[in-house]
């Protein structure tokens, strides 16, 4: 065998040697290692045995949005309470021993009514989870528990809307009561240190009523204390600036304290389906505890040093009666602070009770209840002893201000105060501030072009319109219609923007008359002329009457003697109508004649004129229509001179366009005619004249009318023989019958057009 044979089973020899070595040394520590592993596997089995029988806490699974409602899902049955905080656009959902899970987000919301779902986990005092819901405008709440499943609905109602909780919904029927009543000593040993037993202490039977509700006080907390006969189990739910107690199967038989302490501003009591709650409204969200100790209920709210200083209100009790200010906000509206808008509407009413404090804590206390940010200037100080009893919190803070001098001025959500000097002079700094820099900036030149207005008039605007700075000045020229201003930079925009309001063309109007004059006219003329003639046969003795009218023709008998003698005094040739009959005796000594005259005169006239005339706004618009007739008149000299007298009918109007279209009409109307009537003096003829001046407003393109401008003339005239006229029938025979009537009657149509310009 050769040398390098031999090395290498000597080479090979020494490798299976270490690797037996190996695998004996891996082959020890294996079996350590499994013994070990036998002498702690029954702990590691009992540990794990004991962690994997913890339930699973309930936890939200789905959160669904639709137009008006939300839909929580949980694996497990919960319960839940909705409420409002004050904010009418905000829903709050608590649901005590629940887990958000992945919802940890803010969820928007694109559907009608609901703008976003907010989900947060609160894990102290108790372990819950918080739904914050605002609405697109104030609602509404209803809800519906099914199957795990919650759902609320939202309705636009506002009246039905209630600041105090909505409604807290009975415990679903697949809780059974052991299991809500673990959950409820789970929660208060999250409360009370971790001991879900606390306060169920087993010498006390459960309670029936609340005997006392009270007050207690340290340096840094204050306590309310809650005490029942028997142990009570209470259920709390957190809110903006407000703590809600439930204490089911319970009567509250206690008075509630009337003075509180800060940080605690109002105290409240009821009754909820079967339930005693109390409320307790806090002047800012603080850190608390709520515990049950034996058979009471310990509610420990966290004191500011600042408040607690200085407010310390007389209290029944432990707590000695001190001269201190007493703070109690009563407002149906409780749990509004925190916002600065309900500095502006002051709903909330305070009582107030200080004796001789220093007024700047108690400035203090008003932006606690507005909920804005407070800067009071170093300057403001005093003391002042005070009581209000439900008086508006600004009406309240106002007095205190004047009294002390003191002014405020609100921007954004900061309340400043200060005395009325600071203001003043800051105003008088502004003011030189803004002067200063005014005489420092350069001057600009601006030439502006008028088209309608007059520059005069335009230049006049622009100064009494106050735009232009002490250093501003304005020239014009009228031959160009350009006006030429100059001032700083800042000035000129406001200058052409008021030139744009002035320099516009003025709208026309079109105005449209239709004149209608009718005259009408009626006589009626009725005559009757009769007479005999009687003559004896002995020639001795005649009758017989007066002679007629020589244009009637003769009496066949009597010839022209009548003895009534009336005819008719408008007939004549080509005119009237009449008839003549007679008769005689046969010996011709009797004779009678008759003649009957009448003539009846209508008439009508109609004249229409349709003038058409157009002006500006605001121009004055004349018609005019008629005759000019001459007069002759006598001069002083004593010569004699030619004249001419208008008898027309004349309209004025002065249209306005108002900015809504319509147009505002001054009118005035004249119409002078000649009258024949009224006697003339120095040969100027006498006239009948009418007028009538009106202001009026119509919409464009609507008519006005003017009437009853009318005259209305009648005659009725008898003439005849006196006594016989009167007779009944008969009285026609000795009379004459003229009557006269006559209408003249003025009708104006008005119709103005607005005209604009293309």
């Amino acid at each position: 065998m050769s040398y390098c044979q031999r090395h290498r089973d000597k080479r090979d020899k020494e490798a299976r040697g270490g690797s037996h070595a190996l695998l004996s040394y891996i082959a020890s520590g294996l079996a350590i290692f499994f013994l070990c592993c036998s002498l702690l596997s029954p702990a590691g089995c009992a540990t794990a045995k004991v962690n994997s029988a913890e339930p699973p806490k309930p936890t939200i699974s789905r959160i669904d949005i639709e137009d008006n409602s939300v839909t929580v899902s949980i694996d497990q049955p919960f319960v839940y309470t909705i409420y409002k905080t004050g904010d009418p656009y905000k829903i709050i959902v608590d649901i005590p021993d629940v887990l958000i899970g992945g919802f940890t987000k803010k969820i928007t919301s694109y559907k009608r009514g609901i703008t976003e779902v907010n989900p947060s986990q609160v894990d102290s005092p108790s372990l819950l989870a918080r739904l914050e819901i605002l609405l697109e405008t104030p609602s509404s709440v209803d809800q519906d528990y099914k199957n795990n499943i919650l759902r609320i609905r939202v309705k636009d109602d506002v009246s039905s809307l209630k600041q105090a909780p909505v409604k807290q919904q009975d415990p679903p029927k697949e809780l059974k009561l052991a299991e809500i009543e673990k959950k409820e000593r789970s929660a208060i040993g999250a409360r009370t240190g971790g001991n879900p037993e606390r306060g169920l202490s087993p010498q006390f039977p459960r309670a029936t009523e609340i005997n006392d509700v009270s007050f207690d006080t340290t340096a840094s907390a204050v306590k309310v204390l809650i005490r029942g006969n028997g142990t009570m189990t209470p259920d709390v739910f957190p809110s903006e600036n407000r703590l809600i107690i439930d204490i089911p199967d319970v009567v509250l038989n206690a008075t509630i304290p009337s003075g509180v302490i800060s940080p605690v501003r109002g105290i409240r009591s009821g009754t909820y389906e079967n339930k005693a709650r109390i409320v307790i409204d806090l002047i800012e969200m603080t850190k608390y505890d709520i515990a049950a100790v034996g058979d009471s209920i310990v509610v420990t709210v966290k004191r500011d040093k600042d408040l607690a200083a200085s407010a310390s209100p007389r209290m029944r009790g432990n707590v000695e009666a001190a001269a201190e200010p007493s703070l109690m906000i009563q407002d149906a509206e409780l749990g509004v602070g925190g916002k600065c808008g309900s500095y502006l509407s002051g709903k909330q009413n305070i009582n107030f009770d200080f004796q001789d404090q220093d007024i700047v804590p108690i400035l203090r206390l008003f932006a606690d209840i507005s909920g804005c940010n407070l800067f009071i200037h170093p300057e403001v100080k005093g003391r002042a002893t005070m009581k209000f009893i439900d008086v508006s919190w600004i009406q309240a803070l106002d007095t205190i201000l004047k009294t002390f001098s003191l002014g405020r001025s609100v921007e954004g959500n900061i309340i400043r105060i200060a005395p009325h000097t600071v203001f003043t002079k800051e105003s008088e700094e502004k003011a030189k501030a803004r002067e200063a820099l005014t005489l420092a900036e350069p001057l600009d030149t601006k030439i502006y072009n008028i088209s309608y207005a007059k520059v005069k008039d335009v230049e006049a605007a622009v100064k009494s319109a106050k735009l232009l700075t002490p250093r501003g000045s304005t020239s014009v020229d009228e031959r160009t219609s350009t006006i030429l201003v100059q001032d700083t930079a800042d000035v000129l925009p406001k200058v052409d923007e008021l030139l744009m309001t002035l320099d516009r063309p003025t709208p026309q109007v079109l105005i449209e008359a239709r004149i209608v004059e009718v005259n009408t006219s009626s006589k009626r003329d009725l005559g009757i002329q009769w007479g005999m003639n009687f003559q004896a046969s002995n020639t001795l003795s005649s009758l017989g009457g007066l002679s007629g009218v020589p244009f009637l023709s003769s009496g066949p008998v009597t010839g022209r003697n009548y003895l009534v003698d009336f005819p008719s005094k408008n007939v004549g040739p080509l005119s009237g109508s009449g008839f003549t009959f007679g008769f005689l005796s046969p010996d011709r000594t009797f004779g009678l004649d008759l003649q009957l005259s009448a003539i009846e005169t209508i008439g009508h006239l109609k004249v229409v004129s349709n003038p058409k005339i157009m002006t500006v706004d605001h121009g004055k618009a004349k018609i005019l229509q008629g005759k000019s007739i001459p007069v002759r008149k006598l001069t002083s000299e004593g010569t004699v001179s030619t004249e001419f007298k208008d008898v027309t009918l004349e309209l004025n109007v002065v249209p306005h366009i108002t900015p809504d279209k319509s147009i505002a009409m001054s009118i005035e109307i004249k119409k002078e005619e000649l009258d024949p009537t009224v006697p003339s003096i120095d040969g100027v003829p006498g006239t009948d004249k009418k007028e009538a001046n009106t202001n009026v407003l119509i919409k464009d393109g609507e008519t006005l009318v003017i009437g009853g401008m009318y005259k209305i003339r009648t005659s009725d005239t008898d003439s005849g023989v006196p006594g016989l006229m009167k007779l009944p029938i008969l009285g026609w025979l000795f009379k004459n019958k003229y009557k006269e009537s006559g209408t003249d009657e003025l009708l104006i149509f008005i119709t103005p057009r607005i005209i604009e310009k293309p």
